[in-house]
């Protein structure tokens, strides 16, 4: 359609300069001619304004009768449908803030995507697979289809505005330069990125990742542990992945101007008021409390790791603002 635009403005500034016509009787000449129609020159053309006209022809009628075509095709096959589905998509998406990126939808990205449906958290999907964005739109989940290691890519889900981004795609290669052009666009995105290959661990820190995973290292220790500590283990599938238990761990940053900072843990009372149970705490400096006492000062940008339901978690989220 643009290259037919341009054609027909050529072609109107042609005859004018040309031909020497008027505005009106070089629109008319031009829809007849790509029109073909077959009504004569509007006036008797010099030998520069038939060849003119020749090319209008070559260009101008193939270029109208291949885009009458690609509409038509867009029609039967309802092309359309999928047009306005991707735009309202690629509206949601733009809408986001705070939300995370998924890039790859193979094995990996398929949990990862589950547990944030679970957990109710905002994401979005980058992927190659054209049937991916059927199976997701059907869930009414955001995708994006196409090379998460183009910079548009990354630029249309939301980078600038995004939490974090899970890089699990199935090539190390892909992941890699996915970390490395994320940690660009956003120097301040919590990056944690899939490696196959222990040598890809390195590489993945030095692009720019936060944390790195290795799904066959965390395979082997999670068999070891499940053949020595089975009871236990089954107690962190409960709290990490729910099951028949409905309560989670949780993770919440304690703002400036909290009205729990420079309260001990006693004092602030987070267990009672909240019901949620304060496991950890870890200090602004990066240093961990495992095991927070009654004395226990908290402060500001402290990060309470916390076990508790939803329910329990959005009420102390009110205690800490």
């Amino acid at each position: 359609m643009i290259f037919l635009a341009i054609i027909v403005v050529v072609g109107i500034l042609g005859y004018m300069f040309i031909e020497k016509w008027n505005l009106l009787d070089s629109v008319y000449m031009i829809v007849i001619t790509l029109f073909t129609v077959g009504f004569g020159e509007v006036h008797r053309l010099s030998s520069a304004g038939k060849i003119f006209t020749m090319f209008i022809m070559v260009g101008g009628v193939g270029t109208a009768i291949y885009a009458a075509g690609q509409i038509m095709e867009i029609i039967v096959e309802g092309e359309m449908t999928g047009y306005r589905k991707r735009r309202s998509m690629n509206k949601k998406i733009k809408e986001m803030k705070d939300h995370y990126i998924i890039c790859g939808f193979g094995r990996v990205g398929h949990q990862v995507a589950q547990v944030f449906e679970t957990s109710r958290i905002l994401f979005v999907v980058i992927d190659r697979k054209k049937e991916t964005f059927d199976e997701l739109e059907a869930k009414g989940i955001p995708v994006l289809i196409g090379d998460a290691t183009d910079d548009s890519i990354l630029t249309a889900a939301g980078i600038d505005c995004a939490k974090g981004l899970v890089a699990c795609s199935d090539s190390d290669v892909d992941n890699v330069y996915v970390t490395l052009s994320a940690r660009v666009l956003n120097p301040t995105l919590n990056i944690v990125a899939r490696a196959g290959l222990k040598d890809t661990e390195k590489k993945l820190i030095m692009a720019g990742a936060n944390r790195v995973i290795s799904p066959y290292f965390i395979s082997g220790v999670r068999m070891a542990a499940m053949a020595t500590r089975p009871v236990a283990i089954d107690f962190l599938d409960l709290v990490t992945h729910g099951g028949l238990v409905d309560f989670s761990l949780y993770q919440i940053t304690i703002p400036e101007g909290s009205p729990l900072i420079h309260k001990s843990c006693a004092e602030a009372d987070i267990r009672n008021t909240s019901g949620a149970l304060v496991l950890a705490i870890r200090r602004s400096d990066g240093a961990f409390d495992l095991q927070p006492k009654d004395t226990s000062r908290i402060n500001a940008n402290d990060v309470l790791v916390v076990l508790g339901t939803q329910e329990q978690f959005d009420l102390l989220q009110k205690m800490v603002q």
